[in-house]
């Protein structure tokens, strides 16, 4: 029994959580550009003024530097491509801290936003930066010195050559399965411990709850039984990830059961990239033996007798063929001169052209040999389908011609941006000590944040965690979820005393019927989490920053006298959540009043 197996992460699987990590990065970016300039800038609903108001004093912000439309798309469009290369794995640590720098100020310049799966995310992309990212399945691979030398040879044929273990894999594999631990603890109201009704209000809540989540009601004792299910895995799964014995056995029960929850919450609950953000987290933990059984799976004499030939006069051309060989081939394909077999050689010549060989000796030229990998295997093969339609091979085949007559540019470009760097897997003296700083840091911030622990938390905890936003509070439906369902409706007076609603989607009317699933009455998940905070957040600054927004919104430059927006209310209409079929008790509460004018403010 080796004892530090559940602390050894498999160089495959942190490839993996590093494609994962930058998927994420960009998809939540993508989302969150939809909303750019009301969130992030001055003209927005939380401008710098007030955002210095609300925003814990260690946090810091490079997107609040400028409050400027133009400023705030510079940083996604720079966040989008730093998560772009750290998919592709280019300069894999570079991209890695980067993204890591632009995201925590994302996430700093408006913290009314956030949710758990943000804290995730910005928690295991600092994690990242301790990690070998770029051994496997990237262009850092692809590029190493000794290929250049010897393209054939092989690294990683050993299984021990896969593992990779120091301080930061305890620390990394502790902090994934602090979010299960923790917030059971942190799970301690009577929903969860004695009457077993958490599963069944989460899911009542009719601005959380999915189509599925809502028709889940009906079976009030299957979501006892779910209740118990879920508190019971978040308790047992960390122990199971972490036995030494029956490796790798136990390690893949405990991440089944962690998966279920995560599928459930995804099918049941609106709660946006938390589930896909807790998978990627996971994936670090899948052991090698997952990939040994489909290593053995992929073997195919049809792949396996591919062979590549390129023009040995051309640099670039035999960096573009290890670059294509690490993401679409076994490492075993070879990459060999044309000039070494007479008939590849003289129809290199012919058609100006690299070769690609098939089992059966078939070769393929110009894109018909680019569709031709692509379609070799999965997830590849319908981007292999696509190359392969008449139009886009086409296209495919002047760009390759345009670059096949430039290869001296194309030689120059990539011996600038793409050289040949050695990776290092050993772990550092420095990195070390950072690590076990670190782990220290998330692991004391996790124990005071439990209600138990009365002391209050050490100032260089608390200072380094929120620094480095690795501070963290695994507290999601605890103690318990919340048992009403609410949605905002803001009513407003123009000057001429004509009614207007600022929030088309709702009303406050008694005669309005709201529909049976409240998500709908939100553009996003971020609104509802914006206008939840409008609700409950104890400080007015949240609530009179959205009241001058929609005043500057309304009255925009042009809007005749009589047709500006004068006064509005911001009202909250919530329904408590029944265990039996009587009609939900309804209720209004009033949380803001605003004037847009001077002449409007109420007399004190």
């Amino acid at each position: 029994m080796r004892l530090h197996n559940p602390f050894v992460l498999d160089l495959r699987s942190i490839a993996l959580f590093r494609v994962a990590l930058g998927f994420l990065i960009l998809f939540d970016l993508i989302l969150r550009a939809k909303d750019l300039a009301i969130f992030y800038t001055d003209a927005g609903v939380l401008p710098r003024h007030h955002w210095i108001d609300i925003t814990h004093r260690w946090y810091w912000s490079l997107h609040a530097a400028n409050g400027e439309w133009w400023w705030q798309a510079l940083l996604f469009a720079l966040a989008s491509l730093f998560a772009i290369a750290l998919m592709l794995g280019y300069r894999s640590k570079l991209m890695a801290f980067l993204s890591y720098i632009l995201l925590l100020s994302l996430l700093n310049r408006n913290v009314l936003l956030l949710q758990g799966g943000d804290i995730l995310l910005i928690v295991m992309c600092f994690w990242s930066l301790f990690l070998p990212l770029g051994a496997h399945f990237s262009i850092d691979a692809a590029l190493q010195p000794e290929l250049q030398r010897t393209p054939n040879s092989q690294r990683f044929a050993k299984p021990d050559e896969h593992r990779y273990f120091s301080i930061a894999t305890i620390a990394i594999v502790f902090q994934i399965l602090y979010l299960y631990f923790f917030t059971a603890l942190l799970k301690d109201g009577d929903a969860w411990r004695s009457n077993f009704d958490a599963a069944f209000n989460a899911v009542s809540l009719r601005h959380f709850a999915t189509p599925m989540g809502e028709w889940i009601t009906q079976f009030p004792g299957l979501l006892k039984l779910g209740t118990v299910y879920v508190l019971a895995v978040e308790f047992l799964a960390p122990f199971l990830v972490l036995a030494p014995f029956l490796w790798p056995n136990l390690r893949l029960i405990g991440l089944a059961l962690l998966a279920s929850l995560h599928v459930a919450f995804l099918l049941m609950l609106h709660i946006g990239l938390f589930p896909l953000i807790d998978f990627m987290a996971l994936s670090l933990l899948i052991p090698g033996s997952v990939w040994a059984y489909l290593h053995t799976r992929r073997q195919s004499p049809e792949i396996n007798g591919i062979t590549i030939h390129y023009d040995e006069d051309c640099g670039f051309c035999l960096k573009m063929c290890l670059i294509l060989r690490e993401f679409l081939l076994p490492r075993t394909v070879p990459i060999v001169p044309a000039q070494n077999t007479a008939a590849v050689h003289a129809i290199m010549e012919k058609e100006n052209s690299w070769v690609i060989t098939d089992a059966a000796g078939k070769p393929y030229i110009h894109w018909h040999a680019m569709a031709f990998l692509f379609s070799r295997r999965w997830p590849f093969k319908p981007i292999g389908w696509l190359m392969s339609f008449p139009p886009f091979m086409a296209i495919g085949n002047r760009v390759y011609h345009w670059v096949a007559n430039n290869r001296g540019l194309m030689g120059k470009v990539t011996s600038i941006a793409l050289p040949y760097r050695a990776l290092k897997l050993k772990p550092t003296l420095i990195g070390s000590a950072l690590a076990l700083l670190f782990f220290y840091v998330v692991t004391m911030f996790n124990v005071y944040e439990l209600p138990a622990v009365r002391e209050r938390m050490p100032s260089h905890v608390e200072h380094i965690a929120r620094i480095g936003r690795i501070d963290q509070r695994w507290d999601m439906f605890a103690p318990y979820p919340i048992t009403t369902s609410s949605f905002p409706a803001i009513l407003g007076k123009l000057r001429s005393g004509a009614p207007a609603n600022l929030y088309p989607k709702t009303t406050n009317s008694l005669t309005w019927k709201p529909p049976s699933n409240f998500y709908h009455l939100y553009d996003s998940y971020r609104w509802r989490k914006y206008y939840g905070r409008v609700n409950g957040h104890r400080n007015n600054v949240v609530r009179n920053a959205l009241g001058d927004y929609l005043c500057r919104s309304w009255n925009y430059r042009g809007r005749p006298f009589q047709e500006q927006l004068a006064t509005f209310e911001i009202q909250f209409i919530s329904f408590r959540t029944n265990k039996d079929d009587r009609p939900q008790q309804r209720s209004s509460r009033t949380v803001w009043k605003h004037w847009c004018f001077p002449e409007y403010k109420p007399a004190s």
